[in-house]
């Protein structure tokens, strides 16, 4: 890893950050969870390999950062609404949407111009969109392209996956028990469908992820998962809540410390696949919420959001540049802030990745 610290952007960023980045990702407690594919490491399904050219797109977008000059980073896209699946916290309703094709490449020529280092194909199911392959080809090489879907990737689609570029794919997968799983997904062998995906994924050569969204009452359950789903070779777990679907079930004080501790958990212990929760990620410990100070989602009907959670459309990409809506959306949110947007629950501090990375007065 001392390669990484040399790297020439990175002999552009804050010493304290880049200590920072170390102790976080690349200490010798942590060492377990830095994996190497295709001769290259990999930190996290959510970071370009090292080395590789998005390496030196992250590294670059860092870099503009600590000036004061941030980018947006990392772009999710939801192609369609369109989905077998009736999951009870899913927020997509209505008619079925789709985005154009020549629309979204032309937006991700645009968002690669600007220095996006990370898309997100999600949905609905993107799956059903016959053109994702090219979406992904055209998002990768000097980015990372990830697919996140219930489902069902098949032998074929997941090496045309695996060809087109894309780094890894994310498969819905509620519960460790096949009955539950299928209850939660409403879907009658959805638990079969994702098992089988998580397998074809693996088997062409991509990273494997899994994502769940956790309640209170199912939270204690939550490690058994992980256990599980790292036996079935899944390298990497994303835990969201219900910001938008229900309020109700939102999660504690004590459930959300809960994942900042199993989060610690996973880092130590071997039996763990890589977690990252969103409490985690918003946290002061972390990275905070970064929703439109270098993030944003497009939705299927071609709105722009600061993220999936937070529904405050600034501008559509059928009638202005993405690179118009993303200077409004970032002089709208000019930097990161401990907590979350759409919990209404910030902080106005900076969280520790940005407090080392961000050059100036603020603590």
């Amino acid at each position: 890893m001392l390669k990484l610290l040399l790297n020439p952007r990175a002999r552009e960023l804050p010493w304290r950050f880049k200590f920072f980045v170390f102790k976080y990702f690349m200490s010798v407690r942590n060492r377990k969870n830095v994996q190497t594919l295709n001769g290259k490491k990999i930190l996290s399904i959510y970071l370009p390999p090292f080395p590789s050219k998005a390496f030196d797109t992250f590294l670059g977008a860092q870099v503009k950062a600590s000036r004061g000059k941030p980018i947006p980073e990392i772009v999710n896209i939801s192609l369609t609404t369109g989905c077998e699946n009736g999951c009870w916290h899913c927020t997509t309703s209505g008619e079925e949407e789709k985005l154009e094709k020549d629309v979204l490449l032309e937006v991700i020529k645009d968002l690669k111009e600007l220095g996006t280092f990370q898309f997100l194909f999600t949905g609905g199911n993107p799956l059903l969109v016959d053109y994702l392959e090219e979406l992904v080809k055209a998002a990768s090489g000097s980015s990372i392209a990830l697919v996140s879907t219930p489902g069902p990737v098949t032998v074929e689609r997941a090496r045309a996956l695996k060809k087109s570029g894309c780094q890894g794919v994310l498969v819905a997968l509620e519960h460790h028990h096949e009955k539950k799983n299928d209850e939660i997904m409403c879907l009658k062998g959805a638990y079969k469908v994702s098992l089988k995906s998580i397998k074809n994924i693996a088997e062409a050569g991509m990273l494997t992820g899994t994502w769940i969204v956790v309640s209170s009452d199912r939270i204690s359950q939550l490690d058994s998962y992980l256990k599980f789903v790292k036996k079935k070779g899944v390298t990497d777990v994303a835990i969201f809540e219900p910001i938008l679907s229900d309020r109700k079930h939102l999660l504690r004080g004590e459930d959300r410390e809960y994942l900042l501790n199993i989060q610690k958990l996973s880092k130590r212990e071997s039996g763990y696949p890589r977690v990252i929760s969103g409490p985690f990620m918003d946290s002061s410990e972390f990275m905070g919420c970064t929703a439109g100070y270098n993030r944003m989602h497009i939705a299927s009907s071609g709105d722009v959001y600061p993220c999936d959670m937070l529904q405050e459309s600034q501008g559509n990409i059928y009638r202005e540049k993405i690179r118009d809506i993303w200077k409004r959306m970032n002089r709208r949110y000019p930097e990161p802030l401990c907590g979350c947007l759409a919990l209404d629950n910030t902080e106005n501090k900076l969280p520790d990745y940005y407090r080392c990375l961000i050059r100036g007065p603020k603590t």
